[in-house]
């Protein structure tokens, strides 16, 4: 019985020879280097800590080296315990060191969620500064809508409106943005260019209505008595009594009999407004340089604030 138990305590002894060995692996010893170098207090007490694992390997060797002798069994349950212990801190030191890697992937992610917050921010920042600017000055929060002088009516006009700011201009096509054009750019932009060259050459031309509000693109060419002569752009004479077309129409046609009897040009219908805002004279002389090289019309209105341009008037109808 005696021999026995001597070969189950070995086997024990043995079991817990493997523990300890897996204890001074390589993956450990290097995280233990670590600590080492961050903490003193904690290299003092690792060095303590390894000096305990030697004299147990060094017992657990003697121990192998001579199988037949008898273990005291108070000092084999000291070695269980100090095994146990060993084992304990070995898991607490990599808990450690995995808390620490997700300690530090967290921060790097609350680093790029502050970066975006803050570039977030900024943004916002810049509106308020906007908001709080036209908040100062109300004026600059008024909607202007454009008009003729006199009577107000737009009608009779089919302008190109262009609105000079700061920054650039932006072209209207009706009421609506068609594209706008950086200060530096305006000379040489070709779609401004372009756009220049099809007003000069439809300056002529305008979009008459019927009564019953049918449209008709052509030119004015005379009036003979109640009959009114049009022509359109592929050539052709067109004629209508004056009461088949709408009431602006008419008038329109009254406007052009009127500067004939006075000698003047006759009205041009399709030309260029600028709209210039009060940081928008860099822009409007490059763009007014641009008519005048292609010798289109053009014409010009100081706008006072920053509000929103209305257009309504100039519907065409």
């Amino acid at each position: 019985m005696s021999i026995l138990a001597c070969v189950l305590g070995i086997l024990t002894l043995m079991i817990m020879g493997v523990v300890v060995s897996q204890v001074s692996d390589d993956a450990v010893n290097q995280k233990i280097e670590e600590a080492f170098e961050s903490d003193d207090g904690f290299k003092k007490k690792m060095e303590e800590e390894k000096a305990a694992i030697e004299k147990i390997e060094k017992e657990i060797m003697e121990i192998r080296k001579n199988p037949a002798k008898k273990i005291d069994p108070k000092k084999k349950d000291k070695l269980k315990v100090e095994i146990a212990a060993l084992e304990k801190k070995k898991k607490a030191i990599l808990a450690n060191n995995k808390k620490q890697s997700e300690m530090t992937a967290n921060l790097n992610k609350a680093k790029a969620k502050m970066s975006e917050e803050m570039a977030k921010l900024t943004k916002e920042l810049a509106q308020a500064e906007d908001e709080w600017e036209k908040m100062e000055d109300p004026s600059k929060l008024v909607k202007m809508v454009v008009k003729q002088s006199g009577s107000g009516a737009g009608g009779d006009l089919e302008p190109t409106f262009i609105e000079c700011r700061s920054e650039g201009i932006r072209v209207y096509k009706g009421k609506d943005i068609d594209f706008e054009v950086k200060t530096a750019a305006i000379p040489k932009d070709q779609k401004l260019q372009n756009l220049v060259k099809a007003l000069k050459k439809e300056a002529p031309y305008r979009t008459w209505f019927s009564a019953q509000g049918t449209p008709m693109d052509a030119r004015y060419l005379k009036r003979d008595g109640p009959m009114i002569y049009l022509k359109d752009k592929g050539g052709r004479e067109l004629k209508f009594s004056s009461l088949k077309l709408s009431k602006a129409s008419q008038q329109i046609a009254a406007k052009y009999e009127l500067a004939r009897k006075a000698k003047r040009p006759d009205p041009e219908a399709r030309f260029v407004i600028f709209l210039i805002r009060s940081k928008g004279f860099s822009s409007w002389t490059r763009a007014s340089q641009v008519c005048a090289k292609f010798d289109c019309r053009y014409g010009q209105l100081p706008l006072d604030g920053e509000g929103e341009i209305d257009l309504s008037l100039f519907s065409g109808s």
